[in-house]
């Protein structure tokens, strides 16, 4: 038999892991309980588990801790996958992020798969790329804390502060557009971003929306003048961002 946990979340499928651990263990007091980590991955270990029986007991109970971090585990493991589900003992692997092909093998072999990935945050889409229109968001529902935790994610990922003006400048000119526009038509915009920006509107004042898109202007000219600070100013904009302030 063979149980997987796996994912991003590595606490919650350690929990989960020990908990399927300890109801076994409890259900079969006869069995021999082995723990196979990284530097203990060898070939043969694997072997001798899959056919083999306790000394005093006809079970094992395997526990497979992150073996595919060994440099030489990862596709032997792939390998056996079909004969731990296979094997009359029982196989409790445990993995972190998985490479593809070591997923779908387990998907297909396994008795049970238990996914812990942690849910993504914002500006992080499945890809891995960052997002900078979470910021664009973030801005348009006035939310500081968001924006500004968004900002520092996207500077810690690499994002040029130019690039992320842009991004700000594009979302305050539609909102902008939006105030002034009856339609999707009227503005240019495409429908979604229209409806969306017509939304954002409500949380400013037409002279709050023309403040913000100057400052954003000047910032950016500034900057490239090296009179001011870009990464500091626009983030400034971000905790600015209050209702009220």
């Amino acid at each position: 038999m063979l149980y997987v946990f796996h994912g991003t979340d590595i606490q919650k499928s350690v929990t989960k892991a020990h908990t399927l651990i300890d109801s076994l263990r409890t259900k079969r007091p006869d069995a021999t309980f082995v723990t196979v980590e990284a530097k203990d991955w060898s070939p043969s270990v694997i072997e001798e588990h899959i056919g083999g029986q306790g000394l005093f007991s006809n079970k094992y109970i395997v526990f497979l801790d992150r073996v595919s971090e060994h440099a030489d585990a990862q596709d032997m493991l792939t390998e056996y996958i079909p004969a731990l589900k296979e094997s009359t003992n029982i196989f409790i692997v445990l993995e972190n992020k998985t490479p593809a092909e070591l997923k779908k093998k387990f998907e297909a072999h396994a008795d049970k798969v238990v996914v812990t990935d942690e849910p993504a945050k914002a500006g992080w889409g499945n890809s891995g790329e960052f997002n900078v229109f979470a910021l664009a968001d973030a801005v348009g529902e006035r939310n500081s804390f968001k924006a500004w935790s968004v900002y520092r994610e996207a500077i810690g990922a690499g994002l040029e502060v130019e690039s992320i003006i842009g991004t700000l400048f594009w979302q305050v000119k539609s909102m902008i557009l939006a105030l002034n526009g009856k339609s999707a038509a009227d503005t240019g915009l495409t429908p979604f971003v229209y409806s969306k920006a017509k939304k954002a509107c409500g949380n400013y004042s037409r002279d709050e929306l023309y403040a913000l898109l100057e400052n954003l202007i000047l910032i950016y000219h500034d900057s490239h003048r090296g009179l001011v600070d870009g990464e500091l100013a626009v983030e400034q904009v971000c905790l600015g961002l209050k209702k009220g302030e």
